[in-house]
């Protein structure tokens, strides 16, 4: 007897299909972050609570814009918190924030002061921006600040590194978005930012990301996905093994620790290839 799944988001094989999904996962960021400072990515990228994250850039592994797309359109409709539900080959597989976890090893699980945080002036490039409220992009580092962080100190290049980790990987926003100064704060004292739930922080802000492009899955051109959108692919490429072996390879059959950090590839893949691939399951 055939498992009775919710409804779908679109009727199986009525999927719509996509020419491309504009990432706002900015893995070219880290690049010119490694090319500009070294010593100080290198620094950040042994801390373990992002040395997964920075791995994937390191790997090499590419976005597949048409996997993410096809699976978005796979959704089950349900209205659970923390959880999304997908299906293929009408079987469902779960996204929640416990898989997430497994594949970021982000904290998920919340302090009750986290969102306060207290800073320190050091006189530095951050306690100035800060004092005079003002705004800072993604876009605004990779045009004018990367060229000139040799004049900081070296604690302001090892926060403008984090900070663009977070903002441009973890969070995944948009490069002409402002930097929350909450973000600032919390680089400021690197206890702080490791304790934080950027796990269950960035979690919320990719499901949330989903709901908003759900009224755009029909377009035919493209989109803009925020969040971190190579999670969400390295746990397909997990839930769905053939699609693992399809994208990429992993870089240790005996790796152990959060997923992101064990694969590698070109991710290519057509909409055929995945219609075909489904289909062989029947």
């Amino acid at each position: 007897m055939e498992l009775e799944l919710p409804k779908r988001l679109y009727a199986e094989g009525l999927e719509p299909h996509v020419k491309k999904i504009n990432n706002s996962c900015r893995m070219e960021l880290l690049r010119d972050l490694k090319n500009a400072m070294s010593e100080e990515y290198g620094e950040v990228k042994r801390d373990p609570v992002l040395t997964h994250i920075m791995a994937i850039q390191g790997h090499g592994l590419k976005f597949s814009g048409k996997l993410v797309h096809s699976f978005l359109c796979k959704e089950l409709v349900t209205s659970k918190k923390h959880e999304k539900w997908f299906v293929f080959a009408r079987t469902p597989l779960r996204f929640s924030l416990q898989e997430y976890h497994a594949v970021t090893g982000l904290k998920i699980s919340r302090e009750s002061s986290s969102d306060v945080v207290k800073w320190k002036d050091d006189g530095g490039f951050w306690s100035k921006l800060l004092k005079g409220d003002g705004k800072i992009t993604l876009k605004m580092i990779r045009k004018e600040h990367l060229k000139e962080v040799h004049n900081w100190t070296r604690v302001d290049r090892v926060g403008l590194i984090y900070l663009c980790v977070i903002m441009g990987v973890v969070m995944g926003r948009d490069e002409k978005v402002n930097i929350p100064h909450l973000y600032i704060k919390l680089v400021m004292d690197l206890d702080k930012v490791r304790k934080f739930h950027w796990g269950l922080h960035s979690y919320e802000f990719l499901v949330s990301s989903m709901q908003k492009t759900k009224k755009k899955l029909d377009n035919k051109e493209s989109y803009i996905l925020e969040g971190f959108t190579y999670a969400f692919q390295i746990w397909i490429m997990e839930a769905v093994p053939d699609f693992g072996e399809i994208l990429g390879r992993r870089v240790s059959n005996s790796f152990i620790g959060p997923r992101c950090g064990n694969w590698k590839g070109v991710a290519k893949v057509s909409y055929e290839d995945i219609i075909q691939l489904e289909d062989s399951f029947d």
